[in-house]
């Protein structure tokens, strides 16, 4: 990863040209004014704010830093209307757009699919005036940003936002857009009808088995069976008769889940876990994915928890303090923009480590990444007006932001997707290992001391 690289990415999230055409389009502009509209925008996305200023205010500070001619602060707010907000949206969705038109990277059991998606949602709180606008459950003000995490490309590929009080499965509706697709769902979204329409749409699904629901096994291919049972039996009543007997072996059968008309057939599997056996409800087919790899493939979907992280912690998207329901909005899409950064630049970077079979190479931390490019924004922001003259200023920064963003703890701690890649490596020596190799013995200080003496 080089200054080129960083910069191609900042420039095809952020391109001036759009922004400049978005801004004429929704008469963000209409009359000629201090407004250096690319700079504004630019500053919204890199700089994340603090818990003392806030993220306007450090917007504002680092527009004046670039910008040509000074605004006042009532001024500078008074930009963040409606136009801004819908630029922004707009801004946004284009990302995405590049985003989703990235290739897909899906090496042995994430092969199959076009791409593996994961969906969730997380819940920003408000200021209590906003209320009205953004009524919340557990608060007064708060809004839900659903979310689908592209496993393949790394990021986010698509996300809205909704009323807070809605519930999550409403959200994700299966249609035509999904077709050899996989979907990573967690029990929010697990309902019978989710199921039908993975299966008359040609989805892939994995998902947790809900406690109320009672499967009838219609058959079984793998576990431990001590006698004949009717199909149809109730999976319950076949663990209780000890009928399937589950002595750390896999169970992998077919099941029907509901009644009548609304009855729908899936693939049961269950495994051992830590504390007692998981099971999962999958359409993946027998020959290419186990009971184990089924598993495997559901904890990618911690993938989208570590991204929700990124935008809260990394892009501070719980840190939004606006009292407009335009300032909200801007500010939620600067966040996630700024987290949509931060994960192409380390999707790119692991592309390069599979490439080079670079597997001793740390791999970038989503956290540290945005961390170091929150310290290191004001240069960035800078050397983005100069473009390529500054190319070796560009390498440098590259060089700072991805030595700083490496994660530490990865030979210890890998990742289950980076499992799943093979971008791991064997554990190093401990430091108390190489603090001995690289001291020398006492017995070798005293002989050199001798003929140093000597001499």
């Amino acid at each position: 990863m080089n200054g080129t690289t960083l910069l191609q990415t900042l420039q095809a999230i952020l391109p001036a040209s759009r922004i400049e055409e978005a801004a004429r389009d929704h008469g963000v502009i209409t009359r000629k004014r201090k407004l250096d509209i690319v700079t504004l925008v630019r500053a919204l996305v890199l700089s994340a704010g603090s818990d003392d200023s806030g993220k306007l205010a450090d917007a504002r500070r680092r527009y004046l830093r670039e910008a040509e001619q000074t605004v006042v602060r009532g001024a500078f707010y008074a930009w963040m209307d409606e136009e801004l907000a819908v630029l922004m949206e707009g801004l946004l969705e284009e990302a995405m757009y590049f985003a989703r038109s990235r290739p897909a990277f899906l090496p042995g059991i994430l092969a199959g699919v076009d791409d593996w998606l994961i969906f969730d949602s997380e819940t920003i709180t408000l200021r209590a005036a906003l209320e009205d606008d953004f009524r919340g459950s557990g608060s007064p003000a708060a809004i839900k940003v659903h979310k689908e995490l592209s496993v393949g490309r790394g990021c986010m590929t698509y996300c809205h936002f909704g009323p807070a009080r809605e519930h999550d499965a409403p959200n994700l509706v299966v249609d035509e857009r999904y077709r050899n697709k996989g979907m990573l769902v967690d029990l929010g979204y697990a309902s019978l009808a989710f199921i039908r329409d993975c299966r008359d749409h040609g989805a892939r699904y994995v998902m947790r088995l809900k406690d109320n629901w009672k499967p009838r096994v219609t058959s079984i291919s793998r576990g431990e069976v001590r006698e004949e049972f009717f199909a149809g039996t109730n999976l319950d009543v076949l663990l209780q008769d000890e009928v399937i007997v589950l002595d750390s072996h896999c169970v992998d059968a077919e099941v029907v889940i509901g009644k009548g008309k609304q009855a729908v057939c899936a693939r049961l599997v269950m495994i051992p876990g830590p504390d007692g056996y998981l099971a999962y409800l999958t359409n993946l087919p027998r020959k290419s994915h186990g009971p184990k790899q089924v598993a495997e493939l559901y904890r990618v979907r911690f993938e989208i928890e570590l991204d929700n992280k990124l935008d809260k912690s990394g892009a501070q998207l719980d840190q939004i303090r606006a009292t407009t329901d335009s300032s909200v909005c801007i500010l939620m899409c600067a966040a996630l923009l700024h987290s949509l950064v931060v994960d192409l630049l380390i999707h790119q970077d692991k592309l390069e480590r599979v490439q080079m079979e670079d597997v001793r190479r740390a791999p970038l931390h989503r956290l540290l990444l945005a961390f170091a490019m929150r310290a290191h924004h004001a240069e960035m922001l800078c050397l983005w007006s100069i473009g390529m003259r500054g190319r070796a200023r560009w390498d440098y920064l590259a060089d700072l932001l991805f030595e700083e963003g490496r994660d530490p703890n990865w030979r210890r701690r890998p990742s289950v997707l980076d499992r799943l890649v093979g971008l791991i490596a064997p554990r190093g020596r401990p430091r108390r290992r190489k603090l001995r190799d690289c001291r020398p013995s006492a017995a070798a200080y005293r002989s050199a001391l001798r003929v140093k003496t000597a001499a």
